[in-house]
């Protein structure tokens, strides 16, 4: 009777010639796995636009300290995705380390005026909407593409629409932060759900092809015998 052959770097049983797929597999259930955070973040987001937007911001000081913690906060989420998921990991770490950066300058900027918060919230909703668009056509985790994809199109608007309204009121400028709080959310909410679909689909999969590569396993041993 033949032995179970196995890895001798990982000591886990080797599927002969399946095992490029077993290898595919495994790390299509590693990055699906991280759904929850998706979702975790989608729900924050949206609890703090819905929130910010209830509250009638009119304090320059206010929305920096909301603007701050949602940089931060994504910034760090994207880090972690681009240690986990991302298929160039040093791009979603740059824009994490960026997001986390500007987070910290917007809280540690003394007196910060309401046209220099205009350009900041402009600038910062662009380049999280190109970030957006780029995984889009980029990162095969990132599914439905057309989803981040309107999502980096609709961040990008509303950063654009900041920038060429530079004597906005303080008010409608925490609307548009509200509204994009919201729309980050919603998208990061959705794309959690589906990363949610694929992981108990990769599961349910590799059951299956587990189950055949044991049948094959237990025909040969009955042959042999």
């Amino acid at each position: 009777m033949e032995a179970h052959k196995t890895d001798r770097t990982t000591g886990e049983p080797d599927h002969g010639p399946f095992q490029p797929f077993e290898d595919a597999d495994k790390e299509v259930r590693k990055a699906t796995g991280w759904w929850w955070l998706y979702v975790l973040l989608g729900l924050v987001s949206i609890a703090l636009g819905v929130t910010a937007l209830a509250s009638r911001i009119t304090a320059v000081a206010t929305l920096v300290a909301v603007l701050a913690v949602f940089l931060i906060y994504t910034g760090v989420a994207e880090i972690v995705f681009a240690a986990t998921i991302r298929r160039h990991a040093w791009a979603g770490i740059l824009a994490g380390i960026a997001s986390l950066a500007a987070g910290i300058i917007a809280l540690a900027w003394p007196g910060i005026t309401l046209y220099v918060l205009v350009i900041f919230v402009g600038a910062s909703l662009i380049a999280w909407g190109i970030y957006r668009i780029y995984l889009s056509f980029t990162d095969p985790a990132v599914r439905p593409r057309a989803v981040t994809l309107i999502e980096g199109l609709a961040l990008m608007a509303i950063g654009t629409l900041a920038l060429a309204w530079p004597k906005v009121s303080i008010l409608v400028l925490a609307v548009l932060v509200s509204v994009a709080f919201i729309v980050f959310g919603a998208f990061a909410f959705v794309g959690g759900l589906h990363l949610l679909d694929l992981h108990h689909a990769a599961r349910k999969a590799h059951k299956e092809a587990d189950k055949v590569l044991k049948g094959d396993t237990t025909d040969v041993h009955h042959h042999a015998a």
